[in-house]
């Protein structure tokens, strides 16, 4: 069994740690380690999905057009009407994911010690 502090480091960083275990669902045939690995790599693909989203709509929703009075006024957002309800929506379902994720993870873990 891993050590305490790397178990729960696995497990905080599942986005990324759950990758390496695709390749070991060949070592587990005749047990559900495959059943409970599949619905953790699609939250992990939602997480990932739900990430780029909301790189995209920050970094649009930070573009804006000034005035030429040196920019303390604000004469237009270049952003469109969407990101902002979009933003809303990604930062309920971002942390929701990743809750999802740590929960699914942990309980595959402690079903299938490494």
């Amino acid at each position: 069994m891993q050590a305490t502090p790397m178990r729960l480091l696995n497990i905080v960083l599942w986005p990324l740690t759950i990758w390496p275990s695709v390749f070991n669902l060949e070592k587990h045939p005749a047990d559900n380690y495959a059943e409970r690995t599949f619905p953790l790599i699609a939250t992990a693909i939602g997480f990932w999905i739900c990430v780029g989203l909301m790189a995209t709509t920050l970094m649009q929703g930070g573009l804006a057009a000034f005035t030429g009075d040196g920019g303390d006024s604000l004469a237009a957002r270049l952003t469109p009407a969407w990101a902002d309800g979009v933003t809303g929506v990604l930062w309920f379902f971002l942390p929701a994911l990743y809750i999802i994720g740590v929960w699914l993870f942990a309980a595959r873990d402690e079903a299938f010690p490494s």
